[in-house]
């Protein structure tokens, strides 16, 4: 694809999409590239013309031309005219040159040598192609400066915004550390007073029970002494009714074997009186 002053001056390239600014980035990188490539070739092809031209005109003054083989001088409104380039612009080729033949007169008239002529068109495209290369050389600065202020303004946004997330990063992260310290004191306290009263509860109950206890073990000694009282007394009555019943079984028995005595002695004195008649 030719490059054109009017491609340079119109070109328009698509808005990126939202959140970014600036040109879209492949499409300036390839306008960059095309107008590189279209540099290179005009500074090739401007070259070639320079050598090409310095070979005609070498050409053209070492060697003599006939005055109606000279080229004829185009009009100052065909000069001034800008010629857009053609696909493949080629150079006028220079006219041949011809020597002129001596007339067979008496005195021959030397022949006057004409200025070497450029080729037609070719001052006109060197003036093209300078201000092509100018137009694009000033396109491609203009294209630098504005892609470096539009990567300036996207650097110093990028970084502002970046201190900015910094800073509220910052922030939120003292901010969490802050009331995750104010928690854990608080759970710390709580948890301390949790324990405090867990303890004073649990020492208030183990008083309780072992008043309970103490309560408890003085009833049941207590009955215990009663018990052993009336076991004692009971044993003591025991003892003494055994006493009793030791002394009146003694006596019934001593008073029965008194009378079993009276008994047996009476038995015996009826018969010893039949013994005595």
């Amino acid at each position: 694809m030719r490059l054109t002053p009017a491609d340079v001056h119109n070109v328009a390239f698509k808005k990126p999409s939202i959140g970014k600014r600036g040109y879209d980035e492949d499409e300036v990188d390839a306008f960059l590239d095309l107008v590189e490539a279209e540099l290179s070739r005009l500074i090739e092809e401007n070259n070639e013309l320079t050598l090409r031209l310095s070979a005609t005109e070498s050409g053209q003054a070492s060697a003599p031309v006939a005055p109606e083989q000279q080229v004829p001088e185009q009009p100052v409104e065909q000069q001034s005219a800008v010629v857009e380039p053609a696909p493949q612009p080629v150079m006028a080729k220079p006219e041949p040159v011809v020597e002129q033949v001596p007339q067979p007169e008496p005195t021959p008239v030397p022949v006057q040598q004409a200025p070497a002529q450029k080729a037609p068109g070719t001052a006109d495209h060197h003036v093209h192609a300078a201000r092509l290369l100018g137009l694009a050389e000033e396109t491609a600065q203009r294209l630098t400066d504005e892609a470096a202020e539009e990567a300036e303004q996207v650097r110093s946004s990028a970084k502002a915004e970046s201190e900015a997330l910094l800073s509220d990063a910052k922030n939120r992260s003292e901010q969490t550390l802050s009331d995750a310290k104010n928690r854990s004191e608080k759970t710390v306290a709580d948890a301390n007073a949790a324990a405090e009263a867990a303890t004073r509860d649990s020492q208030l109950k183990a008083e309780a029970m072992d008043r309970e206890a103490q309560r408890k073990y003085g009833e049941v000694m207590t009955q215990l002494t009663e018990q052993r009282t009336a076991l004692e007394k009971k044993i003591d009555d025991l003892r003494t009714y055994e006493r009793e019943y030791r002394s009146r079984l003694k006596g019934w028995i001593t008073e029965q074997l008194s009378q079993l005595d009276e008994g047996n002695n009476a038995a015996a004195a009826p018969q010893d009186e039949p013994a005595r008649k």
